[in-house]
C-alpha cells in the first residue's frame, strides 16, 4: 500500500475535526473582509442569546461554577452553549485540533444525573467546559501537534495534568492548535493552518499555545490548560488579551507528546525548565485553578513534582512593585511603552509604591536560552518533519535547521552553559532588594516589545524567556486598554540601538496595529506561586480600571 502523501494526511485529519462540528452551527459565510473575528462572532446568527450570556468572557469560570454548584444553571446547559461557541470560534480563528463536543455534552449530563443522586457536585470544577492544549494526552485522541507523521495515533493514556483536572469535574471540550514544532511564537502548521488572532485576522495568535488563547478570547473556553517553555503561555495570552499563568517548575506535571529527544514531553533537567499553565478569563481563575492542582497532590504519582499543599496566602497590605521601564537592547513600541506606564500610573495613584529598576540582562538570557536549545535533542523533530514541509515562521527561527556549527556537548561546555545560568539567576535575584531595604513583592513588565504583529513576526522572545531561564513565576494581565493610533506614534529608526531594535520597530504601523489589546507581565520569585497569584488578583482591578490618564 502507497504512503499517503502530506497533503493526503492533513486533508483527511482536517475533515476528521470539521466532521464533528453539527451542521446547525456552520456559518453561512465567511468572515467579511476588515471585520475582528471578535465582534463577528456574537452577531454571527449561530448563538441564541442563552447561549451568549452563558459563555460571554464577562462571566469568568469562579462566577460559573458558583452558578453550577448552586444548581441554577445545569452542565448540560453550559456545556452544549460553550460547544456551540467554540463550533464558531473554530471557523473564525482556526484554533481547534479534536473536538469533543459530542462526548462533552454527555459527560455533562452525566454530571448532572450524580449532582442529582449526591446533593453536591462532583468536584471544584463540576461542570466547568475547558479546553487543553494539543500536546497533552487524552486517551483515544490524536496529539498530532499539527503534524502529520503523528496524526491518526490516538493516545493510550491521559496526561496526569488532564486527569487531575478531570477528577475534579470539569468537561474537555476541544483540545487546542499549536505551531509546527511547538517552539515558535507563531501557532501554525501544515495540518490545521494558521490560528488568527482574535482582535485582527491578519496577525498571529501568539504561541505556542496559541489555540488555547484565540478559544478563550472568543469566548469558546472557560479555561485553558497550556505548557511554556519560553513564554508560550503569557504570549498569546497577551496578544489576545486574556490571562496567562506560568507557574514555577515542578508544580504541576507536564507529561504529554513530547517534541525534543527523551524526557517527559521531550524536557530534561538541563537548562531552562517546560512547565504546565493556564490560560484564563481572570486571574482569580488562575488562582483558582493553581489551588485545585495543588489540591489533587500530585507529587503523590510523579517524582518530579515537589509537594507544595496550597498556601493560603493573601496579598501584602502595602505591595511594593518593581517596574523595567525600558530596556538597552531594543525600544517598546509605542503602545506597549504607554500602557506600561499606563499600569504604572494605576498601581501609583490607588497607593501602591512603584519602584524603577535598572534593565535585567534581557540578550543575554535570550542567547543561553536558546544555546541550550541547539543542545537540546532536535533529532526527534527533525525525523518528525521529513515527510512535510516547514511552515515559515519555522523556517525564520531556525530552530530545526542545523547550525553550521553544532557545540561540542563536552562535560567543560555543560559546565559553562550551568555558569551562566547561574550567574543569570545570581544577577536576577538582587532586582528583589534594589536599595537594600524592604524586598519587593512583585516585578511588572512587558510580555514582549510589541503586541500582536503580523504572521511569522513573532520570533524574540527575550522579555518571557528571561522567567523561564531563572524559572521565575509569572501572570500576564490585560489592561483593557488597546493600541490607539491617534496616540502611539512609531519612533523614529535613526534612534534604534542596533539592527535588532530596527527590525522590531519596523514591524509597527500605527493605523495596522489599532485596536490590539495591551497587556503587562507580572512576575514573583521562584516557588512563590501563591504570594504571586494573591498579588495579582488584588492588582487585577487596579490594572484594569479604565478612564484614568492616558499618558
Amino acid at each position: 500500500m502507497p504512503q499517503s502523501s502530506w497533503q493526503d494526511i492533513a486533508a483527511r485529519k482536517r475533515a476528521e475535526r470539521d466532521s464533528k462540528i453539527p451542521p446547525e452551527w456552520l456559518l453561512s459565510e465567511s468572515l467579511p473582509p476588515g471585520t475582528r473575528p471578535i465582534d463577528y462572532l456574537p452577531r454571527c446568527g449561530i448563538l441564541s442569546e442563552k447561549d451568549l450570556a452563558f459563555t460571554s468572557p464577562a462571566r469568568d469560570a469562579t462566577e460559573l461554577l458558583s452558578l453550577l454548584s448552586a444548581g441554577q444553571v445545569t452542565a448540560e446547559d453550559v456545556v452544549r452553549s460553550f460547544c456551540k461557541r467554540a463550533a464558531v470560534a473554530q471557523q473564525l480563528t482556526i484554533c481547534l485540533t479534536e473536538i469533543m463536543f459530542e462526548e462533552a455534552v454527555a459527560r455533562a449530563k452525566w454530571l448532572d444525573a450524580e449532582y442529582k443522586r449526591r446533593g453536591r457536585t462532583v468536584g471544584p470544577l463540576h461542570g466547568l467546559p475547558i479546553s487543553v492544549k494539543d500536546q497533552f494526552f487524552i486517551k483515544g485522541y490524536d496529539s498530532s501537534l499539527g503534524i502529520t507523521s503523528l496524526c491518526f495515533r490516538p493516545a493510550r493514556s491521559t496526561s496526569q495534568a488532564v486527569q487531575m483536572l478531570l477528577n475534579a469535574g470539569c468537561v474537555i471540550i476541544a483540545k487546542t492548535t499549536v505551531p509546527q514544532t511547538v517552539l515558535t511564537a507563531d501557532t501554525d502548521s501544515i495540518v490545521f493552518g494558521r490560528t488568527l488572532n482574535p482582535h485582527h485576522a491578519e496577525f498571529g495568535a501568539g504561541g505556542s499555545s496559541g489555540g488555547e488563547a484565540a478559544l478563550i478570547a472568543m469566548g469558546g473556553s472557560a479555561l485553558g490548560l497550556g505548557t511554556d517553555a519560553a513564554g508560550s503561555v503569557r504570549i498569546p495570552a497577551a496578544v489576545c488579551g486574556v490571562v496567562g499563568y506560568k507557574p514555577s517548575a515542578y508544580r504541576i506535571p507536564i507529561d504529554g507528546q513530547r517534541i525534543l529527544g527523551k524526557g517527559i514531553m521531550g524536557t530534561t533537567a538541563l537548562g531552562p525548565p517546560a512547565v504546565s499553565g493556564f490560560l484564563a478569563r481572570s486571574v482569580r481563575d488562575a488562582r483558582l485553578a493553581a489551588r485545585v492542582m495543588a489540591s489533587a497532590e500530585p507529587w503523590n504519582d510523579s517524582p518530579f513534582i515537589y509537594p507544595h499543599p496550597w498556601m493560603q496566602i493573601t496579598c501584602p497590605s502595602k505591595p511594593r512593585i518593581g517596574v523595567w521601564l525600558k530596556t538597552d537592547v531594543v525600544h517598546l513600541h509605542p503602545p506597549v511603552e504607554r500602557g506600561l506606564r499606563i499600569a504604572c500610573d494605576r498601581l501609583r495613584r490607588a497607593g501602591y509604591e512603584v519602584v524603577e529598576l535598572s534593565p535585567p540582562p534581557f540578550q543575554q538570557a535570550w542567547d543561553v536560552h536558546r544555546e541550550v536549545g541547539e543542545f537540546m535533542d532536535l533529532s526527534h523533530m527533525r525525523k518528525l518533519l521529513e515527510s512535510e514541509p516547514h511552515t515559515k515562521i519555522v523556517q525564520e527561527t531556525g530552530a530545526i535547521t542545523p547550525r553550521l556549527k553544532q557545540p561540542n556537548p563536552t562535560v567543560q561546555y555543560l559546565h559553562e552553559l550551568n555558569f551562566q545560568i547561574i550567574r543569570i539567576a545570581m544577577q536576577m535575584k538582587g532586582f528583589w532588594r534594589p536599595d537594600g531595604g524592604r524586598p519587593l513583592d512583585g516585578i511588572l513588565f512587558a510580555n514582549a516589545p510589541h503586541t500582536a504583529v503580523p504572521f511569522d513576526k513573532f520570533t524574540w522572545l527575550a522579555f518571557t524567556s528571561i522567567m523561564n531561564v531563572v524559572d521565575w513565576t509569572g501572570i500576564s494581565i490585560p489592561l483593557n486598554e488597546s493600541v490607539d493610533k491617534s496616540l502611539d506614534v512609531g519612533m523614529p529608526l535613526e534612534d534604534c540601538y542596533s539592527d535588532l531594535d530596527r527590525s522590531i520597530q519596523e514591524l509597527y504601523d500605527a493605523e495596522k496595529f489599532h485596536g490590539l489589546p495591551l497587556a503587562v507581565q507580572l512576575v514573583g520569585q521562584r516557588f512563590e506561586d501563591e504570594k504571586l497569584l494573591a498579588l495579582a488578583d488584588e492588582l487585577h482591578h487596579v490594572l484594569t480600571q479604565r478612564g484614568q490618564s492616558k499618558l
